[in-house]
């Protein structure tokens, strides 16, 4: 705000408009973080079942729930897309490299590479706990194995 005349009323309205609220966030970041998990998952699935397309079409969506869910673990509502870049430079998400984030996003959405998806989860799965949905995450089960690399595979080897 340039001027508020209002003793900072309008200052204070604008502001909160930059941030949602802590229930609100928790559980926006709980059901995108199911939903973004649910995809990769399938995405993963459908490359080792031999399904590249589906696996390919789930990728691309996983990554779809993917910014919405890291802005939501910060409380912040997320830009649009073509403003995803300029937001992430200006104001980056805290624990991430947004140059890196995002190129790794154009090469998920681009590839369907499985060996992205699981470096990318395990930086989201940190995340993700560390915001407090580790229930949301250990629901998964086992599940979760598939989604994360593979100690004796490329994926598990730092990007």
């Amino acid at each position: 705000m340039l001027v508020d005349r209002r003793d900072g009323e309008v200052t204070r309205i604008v502001a909160a408009m930059g941030r949602l609220g802590a229930e609100e966030a928790f559980q926006s970041g709980a059901a995108l973080l199911d939903a973004y998990a649910n995809a990769l998952y399938r995405s993963v699935k459908n490359h080792r079942d031999g399904n590249p397309l589906a696996g390919h079409l789930d990728a691309a969506a996983s990554v779809g729930f993917l910014p919405d869910l890291l802005f939501a673990l910060e409380r912040r509502p997320r830009p649009y897309n073509k403003y995803l870049a300029w937001e992430l430079d200006r104001f980056p998400l805290p624990g991430w490299e947004s140059a890196a984030l995002l190129d790794t996003v154009a090469r998920i959405t681009a590839t369907g590479e499985v060996a992205s998806q699981q470096r990318l989860f395990t930086q989201v799965e940190a995340a993700a706990r560390a915001a407090g949905h580790a229930a949301a995450l250990d629901a998964w089960g086992e599940d979760l194995l598939l989604m994360r690399p593979h100690p004796d595979s490329p994926a598990h080897q730092p990007s």
